[in-house]
């Protein structure tokens, strides 16, 4: 055989991909990561395409209108919530297109994607670029406890800020345990901060990193391992435990300076109850794909696990913990930490700033409360079941499943994602939603076509609008104010109680039309015949009441006036004046109190053409021009 032909024998390398095809085979495990994080958002934006503003929500929006960016609103406390980060993106927003949802969801979206890949980014530097990380990425973004604070903006910009800034933290706390760069420390410490800045919750981070240090990053028993990781590694222990120290000083004065929260506060039974049911009911459930029923609507739904679910969800977890320590008994380190961050984040700390007014087993039922403990959830299982890269654990084996293991492992897998999307699929939605975007909308057109110097009664603002909250924010003009643009002088202005004179007075009808605001109650009869005017030729005018007039609060007089002038008027027993303005107008006072008849007399100028009076309570009338014509949809 020649040279040449024994060459022909000889196979030809095999090609290696190049450009794109090499990165993604290199990458693949990003790569897939990436794609479930799209197809996640994609299914989470349908989601929120059927939720909209609710409840403090409107605290939000109203305060980032009217304070502006200032520090008494960054550092505002809502239910013993200090949420400097979730204040400045509710600004923002605002900034850039008040009280819109499609706006609010793109943010969310943008914070749920980020809070994606940063769990990703620190699964991948603790466990390396396994296929298992993929599945716990999965199971957080699965995860039901997520729905009613996902779809309730104001827990969102708390959650969603806070668990991004957590589990960057804990990336950059690793990679300063590997490297001993103290800039990777200063990083942890900066997103510490942030997690700090979204909620007091975000205080307890330097307790899980001293946790996952001393158990996993150091060797030896964990007894023996709490000195050397603190002597090994004590400036980073300074700089975290000093700036959460800062925070507490910082986050308590500001606790001090603010209301303090309504109804008596909660007893120790009632704290008992709702941890006690938070673990049962809404925790362990949610952690394999319940609670699979809600009761209620909306962001106020609340987890309502059938029975089976229940003790099957406690007898599943606890032979999952048994399984993990039988495969490595140190493992029980990732479960206390898991219990240390549950109990001190997600009972100890909600514990303080609950109220009396909310029973525990309702606040317990709450999924948003558990909502933060699923990250926590998915770094202890990866913990407990997966070997570290360059962990200081010799114990740690990386052998492969048995077909047993195997087996079980895809069952109890399959059985949560089945569970999970049946979980999303029963969540019931809001069925005001629809009527509050249709409100807002048809309200931002209204107050856009409404005439410079329009006037509208601020009334309260329709339950389904707002969630049912209460207090002042209910009010249309703090929940509109945010849509009033132009100049303070020229754009509509709303009034609580109409005073003087006021042409065409408006107020918002249920869909968020401005409409006429007419009086309902006792008005006076028809002038005598002949006259055209209650006082033609007198000096006083008498306007007697068809009946007599009780509990009302406004009193509307249409005259016509040859120039401008003031009036005494008489109601109930009390004289107010009005100024009147000349020609054909309408002049409202406040009242109170019960009169059967009104009297003017002039106190400065003649006295006016008197031609009708109305005494009773305002409210949109149901007939005259509206603005717009036609309510916007929903």
């Amino acid at each position: 055989m020649t040279e040449t032909s024994r060459a022909l024998e000889i196979p030809a390398a095999r090609r290696e991909p190049q450009g794109p095809a090499r990165w993604l085979r290199a990458n693949w495990i990003l790569a897939v990561g990436l794609v479930l994080i799209g197809l996640q958002l994609w299914w989470k934006a349908g989601f929120l395409g059927r939720s909209f503003f609710r409840l403090d929500d409107y605290y939000y929006l109203e305060r980032a209108s009217t304070m502006g960016l200032s520090w008494g609103f960054l550092t505002w406390v809502n239910g013993s919530q200090l949420n400097v980060v979730g204040a400045a993106i509710a600004w923002l927003t605002q900034q850039s297109s008040p009280d819109d949802w499609s706006l609010a969801t793109l943010v969310t979206l943008l914070l749920l994607g980020a809070t994606c890949l940063a769990l990703l980014r620190m699964l991948r530097t603790l466990f390396g670029d396994r296929p298992w990380v993929l599945l716990l990425l999965a199971l957080y973004m699965l995860d039901p406890l997520s729905l009613p604070g996902l779809s309730w903006w104001t827990v969102a910009l708390e959650q969603l800020p806070m668990q991004l800034a957590i589990f960057c933290a804990v990336d950059a706390h690793v990679r300063y345990l590997r490297t001993r760069r103290y800039s990777r420390a200063v990083a942890a410490a900066a997103a510490m901060a942030v997690a700090m800045a979204s909620g007091v919750q975000g205080a307890a981070t330097p307790l899980l990193l001293f946790v996952l240090t001393s158990a996993f990053f150091t060797p030896g028993t964990w007894s023996r391992a709490l000195w050397p990781a603190l002597r090994e590694h004590w400036r980073a222990w300074t700089l975290y435990v000093a700036l959460a120290a800062g925070y507490l000083v910082f986050y308590v004065s500001q606790l001090d300076a603010s209301p303090a929260p309504s109804g008596p506060p909660a007893t120790v039974a009632s704290d008992l109850t709702y941890a006690g049911t938070l673990l049962r009911k809404t925790f362990l459930p949610g952690a394999f794909g319940g609670p699979w029923r809600w009761a209620g609507v909306g962001v106020q739904a609340l987890t309502s696990p059938p029975a089976a679910l229940i003790w099957a969800s406690g007898a599943v977890g606890l032979v999952v913990v048994l399984a993990s320590l039988m495969r490595a008994w140190r493992v029980w380190q990732a479960w206390a930490m898991l219990a240390g961050w549950t109990v001190v984040v997600d009972i100890a700390a909600v514990a303080f700033g609950r109220s009396g007014l909310i029973a525990g087993v309702v606040q317990g039922l709450s999924a948003r409360y558990a909502w933060d403990a699923t990250g926590i959830l998915v770094l202890c299982l990866g913990l407990s079941f997966l070997p570290l890269v360059d962990g200081a654990a010799p114990w740690r084996t990386s052998r492969r499943l048995s077909r047993p293991e195997l087996a079980a492992t895809t069952t109890l897998v399959t059985a949560i994602i089945i569970g999970s999307l049946w979980s999303f699929y029963d969540y019931p939605p809001d069925l005001a939603a629809a009527s509050a975007r249709g409100y807002i909308a048809t309200a931002r057109v209204a107050l856009d076509q409404a005439p410079a110097g329009t006037v509208i009664v601020d009334a309260p603002t329709p339950s389904g609008v707002t969630g049912g909250l209460f207090g002042p924010v209910t009010s249309t003009s703090s929940v509109l104010s945010p849509l009033l643009a132009g100049l303070p002088g020229s754009r509509p202005r709303f009034v609580t109680q109409p005073d003087g004179t006021i042409d065409n007075l408006r107020e918002f009808n249920s869909l968020g039309q401005l409409v006429p605001a007419g009086i309902v109650g006792v008005v006076s009869p028809a002038r005598p015949a002949g006259k055209s005017c209650w006082n033609s030729g007198a000096s006083i005018a008498v306007i007697p009441l068809t009946s007599v007039a009780t509990s009302a609060t406004t009193l509307r007089i249409g005259f016509l006036a040859g120039s401008q002038g003031r009036v005494l008027v008489s109601y109930g027993g009390r004289t107010r004046v009005l100024s009147v303005e000349a020609g054909l107008h309408s002049g409202y006072l406040p009242v109170q109190g019960s009169s059967g008849a009104v009297l003017v007399q002039p106190l400065s100028g003649p006295l006016p053409c008197i031609g009708d009076v109305e005494a009773g309570g305002l409210l949109p009338a149901s007939t005259g021009p509206a603005v717009p014509a036609t309510p916007v949809a929903g």
